[in-house]
């Protein structure tokens, strides 16, 4: 059963994506309003505004029977991992981290979905997932 998770990548990278994404929209609409009529050159960047929201809304993590595929906004890039591969899971408040090998994959998901993810990933694989430091500490003494 494949199952599917909207992801963000980091938060600074996710601000400039989506406010590159939204200066696209603005420009278009400043275009349609400098003519009366419909305009072909705000109707070709309104377009490229739609590309932007679909690629960006494109990301999306798969889990399927024996390994998860990162599908990112670049069309030609596509990651599959192996459950057996994956050393450390840990999750800090709505970030996901895995570890495969020396390489790093950090994405944002929506409070369920990352759940949900977590749930599946520890039935998938043997790991214990780790918590990070959203959850308050004692002091030490």
């Amino acid at each position: 059963m494949k199952r599917k998770f909207n992801w963000q990548p980091e938060a600074a990278t996710a601000i400039i994506y989506w406010s590159v994404t939204l200066i696209i929209l603005f420009y278009s609409l400043i275009l349609a309003l400098e003519n009366t009529g419909p305009y072909w050159k705000s109707n070709l960047v309104l377009v490229f505004f739609g590309l932007f929201v679909y690629l960006g809304l494109r990301r999306k993590v798969l889990i399927e029977e024996n390994k998860m595929t990162i599908r990112y906004a670049r069309i030609w890039k596509k990651k599959s991992i192996q459950f057996a591969a994956i050393d450390r899971i840990c999750i800090e408040g709505r970030m996901l981290k895995l570890s495969v090998g020396n390489e790093q994959w950090t994405a944002a998901f929506r409070k369920h979905d990352l759940i949900a993810l977590a749930a599946c990933l520890s039935d998938k694989t043997s790991l214990h997932i780790i918590s990070g430091m959203s959850e308050k500490q004692p002091p030490i003494e």
